[in-house]
């Protein structure tokens, strides 16, 4: 009877909100287990190999440099300039950029340029 489990799914942010409330269960010294799943995007995450969310975004990143492809290709001498989501890591717009297989390019935050 009563909650004694506590699943969080999310990213930084909700892992550490998980922490405070498993901190607060110990202090209280509840009988509640709590489990956090991560997802991100960015699919930095160690010892995972993917991340929940990861396929889509990269599938929608690639879409939108196929259509930043098409835009350029309008234009004498057109540039496409995509910039991606991914705070610390470039995991998207690699596995974007390769899929698309149209991108001279590619700037990551984990090389510096």
């Amino acid at each position: 009877e009563g909650v004694n489990q506590v699943y969080v799914v999310g990213g930084d942010g909700t892992h550490r909100g998980a922490n405070a409330i498993s901190q607060e269960i110990v202090k209280r010294k509840l009988g509640i287990s709590v489990c956090g799943v991560p997802k991100t995007i960015d699919n930095d995450i160690a010892f995972i190999d993917q991340s929940f969310g990861f396929d889509t975004a990269v599938c929608e990143a690639a879409r939108v440099i196929n259509c930043a492809l098409i835009e350029a290709q309008d234009c004498d001498q057109g540039v496409g300039l995509v910039k991606l989501m991914g705070r610390q890591a470039g995991w998207v717009a690699v596995y974007a950029a390769l899929a698309s297989q149209d991108v001279d390019i590619c700037l990551i935050p984990e090389a510096p340029f």
